[in-house]
């Protein structure tokens, strides 16, 4: 018995000691994988920012495809532009009207969805002085006030008229708080995706439409494909680089300036 005991004995010192030998490549196998997976967390875009064009025909005018027959952009597909600029890291979505709010009545749905599917804040940037109290109340139906930001010039407000409630609902951020003229200082557009009324992806604001800055339609490829293309514009030249009209609504500009506006 006391052999079989010794046997025993031997048999599970030596199991132990395979276990501890052949367990430290397990340990650093999975250093290695934790390791790599930092090293790839890191390698992602690190993308904070939505900013869309809106005029009169809303969100859908975007046309979907230059190779095919063009058609608009379905507000569906647009909720696909949120998902992906969302699983970039993008945790704002801000919309820049070239008309009434009343009269790009799709968009809602959009601002809805960044909300409640990403909990995003919505920044709406408005250019014209016709914000009226309807528009307002709109805004307060659909949107969660807690998650929405108006983004205006100093004073393009002024003459609007809301009632208390309606007041302290309604937080405005100064679109445009650096001077034309100067450097930006701003958070940079490899920290945005910008996309035009039509669907059409620039390096930035600042420098849509200018064909040098293009970077692609939202549906020729994946957005992360985009802002990961090394061959792609993601900086504006520095003879470029300075504040203009165009960066009015910039988020990346108005990040910098959030203090100035609480």
């Amino acid at each position: 018995m006391t052999a079989k005991k010794n046997v025993r004995a031997k048999t599970a010192s030596r199991k132990k000691k395979q276990d501890n030998l052949f367990g430290l490549p397990k340990v650093f196998k999975q250093k290695i994988k934790q390791c790599a997976k930092e090293q790839g967390d890191e390698s992602k875009p690190q993308v904070v920012f939505l900013w869309a064009c809106v005029n009169e025909a809303g969100l859908t005018q975007g046309v979907k495809g230059e190779r095919k027959a063009a058609r608009p952009l379905t507000r569906e597909e647009w909720l696909t532009v949120v998902d992906e600029a969302a699983s970039l890291g993008a945790n704002w979505l801000v919309l820049s009207f070239g008309a009434d709010l009343s009269a790009c009545g799709d968009f809602w749905g959009v601002c809805q969805w960044a909300q409640q599917a990403h909990n995003m804040m919505v920044g709406l940037h408005v250019k014209s002085e016709k914000l009226t109290q309807q528009d307002v109340r709109t805004m307060m139906d659909a949107l969660d006030m807690e998650k929405t930001r108006i983004l205006a010039r100093k004073g393009v407000l002024d003459n609007v008229r809301l009632d208390e409630e309606e007041q302290k609902a309604l937080v405005v951020w100064d679109a445009n708080p650096q001077p034309d003229g100067e450097r930006p200082n701003c958070q940079g557009p490899t920290r945005m995706i910008f996309v035009n009324a039509r669907g059409v992806l620039y390096t930035c604001g600042l420098v849509e439409g200018n064909e040098a800055y293009r970077l692609g339609h939202v549906f020729d490829t994946k957005l992360k494909r985009i802002v990961m293309d090394p061959h792609l514009p993601h900086h504006v030249e520095d003879n470029l680089h300075y504040v203009t009209p165009e960066c009015d609504g910039c988020p990346a500009l108005i990040a910098n300036y959030f203090f100035d506006n609480c």
